[in-house]
């Protein structure tokens, strides 16, 4: 387990301290001194990191980091995102350091993170932390001059994500009159008063908090050098950053004010033509040794001079054939004539873009609604003659009807005496057989309607001589009748 091949630190070993013992579990790295094993307290079960002092020469930095760290923990540095130290010892002859077990470094966090960078609103909350920890530092008067994300902790990026807390003090210190001149921070973050050995102060801390946050976002060192003469080119990679950035900002101005929801606030093409981000005049004279600068000039010179050599004379030659036609259905005027522009210019007026509109329109015309000439376009034709093909059997309707059949069927399903009746619809849909099943029955439906009509008039009739009488006798003869039975009767009672 030990990466120290004079001391040696196995899996299992029990490690006594004057207050419990731990047992070693597994290695976890290296420190600015000793390595850190991950252990677990017999007694109480907590997991801890265990610093191991690797050589006996460096126990004085290691008790000087252990002051520290105890003058902080007066002033509740736990409080204020510092690792938290728990106790001191001595094992075979090496100082240890116990602190409280924190859950990955934030460089392994950024590799594990998509993209292999963070988000703005998972850096704004770590920024926000390790500002109270420097914050805390200066009000202590503590530089901890080796910030680098090695040294900064996730608690648990899992039960608490983004919780962060500052470790390693092994080089911090509170006297930096003591230390100028001296080689300190990692190189990577390294400040520039640090490289030219000016005298310094906790600022030094800020610097390097810094390049991390633009390490974070970008997932990339912001200044990867090889040794301090690569890194003496301080400026020209600031410069780089800082162009970076402003640009950045003039896309997300011109991004703005093509998105506007009004349409009538929205920028139009020229203006977008005239933006500081097309013409990068927000770069020109304030970035003069910007190699960022200087590649953005080149891509936009590489580009125009593609545009112009590829369709530059062909755009002027298109727009003077319009004019020409336009002039030849009209007599031209001088101030017509005045109009005509090199179209590369881009400076038209706004009645000479309707001009340049239709001579657009007019040359895809002769080329064809795509552009495709040749085998393309006859392929685009075969396939327009498909289109037509099965529309025409759409028209045709499912069964294929066409001519007077299906004329009746159209005026069938919009006879206006039908009333919505289901079964005086068109029945032209489905299966065939579906179809005759439905005819069938319509048909059965007229059949019964006809014997119901039949049957009707047999009933009329029938009452109809009811009312005639047994006699089938109506009007005065029937009524003479009645009268003369009405008188035999009376008589035979006499």
């Amino acid at each position: 387990m030990s990466q120290n091949s004079e001391f040696k630190v196995s899996e299992g070993d029990l490690i006594p301290s004057p207050t419990t013992y731990y047992l070693a579990q597994k290695y976890l790295g290296n420190g600015s001194y000793g390595m850190v094993i991950q252990c677990r307290n017999v007694i109480t079960g907590e997991t801890v990191a265990l610093k191991i002092i690797k050589s006996t020469e460096n126990i004085d930095c290691a008790q000087e980091e252990e002051v520290i760290l105890q003058t902080m923990k007066k002033l509740h540095s736990d409080s204020f995102n510092i690792v938290s130290l728990y106790e001191s010892f001595f094992y075979k002859d090496h100082y240890c350091l116990v602190f409280e077990h924190l859950d990955m470094d934030l460089q392994k966090f950024k590799q594990i993170s998509p993209g292999q960078h963070l988000q703005l609103k998972q850096i704004r909350p770590i920024l926000q932390q390790l500002a109270t920890a420097l914050d805390f530092l200066n009000g202590a008067g503590i530089i901890h001059a080796d910030l680098k994300p090695d040294n900064i902790m996730l608690v648990d990026h899992v039960r608490q994500p983004l919780k962060v807390k500052v470790i390693d003090f092994g080089i911090s210190l509170d006297d930096p009159e003591e230390m100028t001149g001296e080689t300190l921070q990692t190189l990577w973050y390294r400040s520039p008063e640090i490289l030219s050995k000016d005298p310094f102060s906790g600022s030094i801390d800020v610097w390097s908090l810094g390049c991390i946050a633009a390490e974070m976002s970008m997932g990339t060192p912001l200044f990867p050098a090889n040794d301090e003469t690569d890194l003496g080119n301080h400026p020209v990679w600031i410069e780089d950053a800082q162009a970076e950035y402003v640009d950045l900002q003039c896309f997300m101005d011109l991004m703005t004010q093509m998105l506007m929801t009004s349409q009538h606030e929205r920028i139009t093409p020229s203006r977008i033509l005239q933006h500081p981000f097309i013409t990068m005049s927000h770069l020109q004279g304030s970035y003069k040794n910007s190699l960022y600068v200087k590649s953005c000039e080149e891509l936009m010179d590489i580009c125009q001079n593609q545009s112009s050599e590829d369709g530059g004379h062909g755009d002027q030659v298109n727009l003077q054939m319009s004019l020409n036609e336009d002039s030849s259905s009209s007599t031209a005027s001088p101030a017509k004539e005045s109009r005509i522009v090199d179209a590369k210019s881009g400076n038209r007026p706004e009645d000479f873009q309707a001009k340049v509109r239709r001579s657009e329109r007019l040359a895809a015309a002769r080329r064809g609604t795509s552009g495709k000439t040749g085998p393309n376009r006859r392929k685009d034709s075969q396939a327009t003659v498909r289109r037509s093909e099965r529309l025409a059997a759409i028209r045709k309707g499912a069964s294929g009807q066409t001519g007077p059949i299906r004329l009746k069927r159209m005026r069938d399903r919009h006879d206006p005496t039908s009333n919505g009746n289901p079964s005086e619809k068109d029945t032209n849909m489905g299966p065939a057989g579906m179809r005759d099943e439905k005819h069938a029955k319509m048909a059965a439906k007229r059949g019964n309607r006809q014997k119901e009509s039949q049957a009707t008039v047999r009933r009329r009739e029938l009452l109809a001589a009811t009312r005639k009488g047994a006699s089938g006798q109506t009007g005065p003869i029937r009524l003479k009748r009645m009268r003369e039975r009405e008188d035999s009767v009376r008589g035979s009672r006499r």
